[in-house]
């Protein structure tokens, strides 16, 4: 869903002179499959082992008993992040520009709560008014779990 909703605008997103690329803790095999069944226009990452998302700060252990909800409906996260811990990452959104230094920060604890791309795309606004370029190497990243 929060791909889609990004696919959805990318176009604005590009207008403004920026890039957009996704982190996911899935598998590369999962990340392909999902990029190709939604002919993603940006590039989806692998976070292995979550090892990006633990350097900032964002990872949490599911609690057992959402542990057991998602063995409920088949989900299977340890399948498809390759470990045995029901770990996942807050869902977060960077712009970052072209020094690397990060412009604004969208994070929820809420691993339900994903930041809408209205307000990425509102922010790039923002600093493309302010005279920040908001062209970046590594653009609007989220993470999806």
């Amino acid at each position: 869903m929060e791909l889609e909703a990004l696919q959805t605008a990318l176009p604005d997103i590009q207008q403004l002179g920026a890039n957009l690329v996704a982190i996911s803790p899935q598998l590369e095999r999962y990340g392909r499959s999902v990029h190709r069944r939604l002919n993603l226009g940006f590039d989806v990452l692998t976070d292995l082992g979550l090892q990006v998302a633990d350097q900032f700060g964002l990872v949490f252990v599911l609690p057992d008993y959402l542990k057991t909800v998602y063995l409920q409906f088949g989900n299977k996260l340890d399948e498809f992040h390759g470990e045995n811990a029901f770990r996942l990452p807050m869902p977060a959104r960077y712009v970052v520009d072209q020094q690397s230094v990060i412009r604004t920060a969208n994070v929820s604890p809420d691993y339900t709560r994903r930041p809408e791309p209205g307000e990425t795309i509102s922010a790039l606004e923002e600093l493309t008014k302010a005279g920040v370029n908001a062209r970046r190497r590594g653009p609007n990243f989220g993470f999806e779990g």
